[in-house]
């Protein structure tokens, strides 16, 4: 996602767009592409941006203090993006207004209720246990999780390159005793074996945060791949 490149069908796609959503927060490193290549007057929305949604800062690496652009990770935050999406659809289709609010409020009906259920699936995790040591699933979990808010300690593991940093995650595990390392699907679990050799950490895996799966697989929309996720957290952190 940080990284995309776009396609000659996106590019055909964008000198036609009326309007472009994207998430913001320097998530999309390409978009100076997608201005580039967008009509003049088109609208570009940073959804996360226009939500203002609370937002958490990136604690470790060369980003930290930026703004952690993540937001999904918590449905309430994707409540906020599509109360802005159905915002600006009705602005620029006036006459179907109606229909845009109604179906936001449908939408943001089942994410309210997908962030109670989350909720009440990890409520099974015992104190001691509520420790997440990921890449960049970590900190906006913790934030949607308000009854578990001391789970997530959190660390960008395949990005730390340095002795010093690799040293201070190895004391953070030795620390915390988490339960287990968790990879991502977009990233190499190599990194997290290293940890899991040197640490004596089991591994697990993957968390969805910056891909899906296949349609048809475990995390094939956003209702499924959260549900996945705390699922995965569920089964691997209350059953130490």
């Amino acid at each position: 996602m940080h990284e995309w490149e776009l396609t000659p069908s996106n590019f055909a796609a964008l000198e036609t767009a009326d309007i472009v959503f994207y998430n913001g927060y320097q998530l999309e490193q390409w978009m100076p592409q997608v201005e580039a290549t967008l009509l003049e007057g088109v609208p570009l929305v940073a959804v996360a941006e226009a939500s203002d949604y609370p937002t958490q800062s990136i604690v470790t690496g060369d980003l930290a203090g930026d703004t952690d652009p993540h937001l999904w990770m918590d449905p309430r935050a994707v409540s906020a993006y599509i109360s802005v999406i159905a915002d600006e659809l009705a602005r620029a289709l006036p006459h179907e207004s109606e229909d845009f609010q109604e179906r936001g409020s449908v939408l943001a009906d089942e994410l309210d209720a997908l962030h109670v259920e989350l909720q009440e699936r990890l409520e099974v995790i015992p104190e001691e246990h509520r420790v997440l040591l990921s890449s960049e699933a970590a900190f906006y979990i913790s934030q949607m999780l308000t009854t578990l808010s001391t789970m997530v300690s959190g660390a960008p593991m395949p990005k730390l390159k340095a002795p010093r940093q690799l040293m201070r995650v190895v004391d953070m595990i030795n620390e915390r005793q988490p339960a287990a390392l968790f990879w991502e699907s977009t990233i190499s679990d190599r990194h997290v074996t290293s940890l899991a050799r040197d640490t004596g950490v089991k591994v697990a895996g993957p968390l969805y945060v910056d891909s899906l799966s296949e349609p048809s697989g475990e995390a094939g929309d956003y209702f499924t791949m959260m549900r996945h996720n705390v699922e995965l957290l569920r089964q691997t952190l209350a059953t130490e």
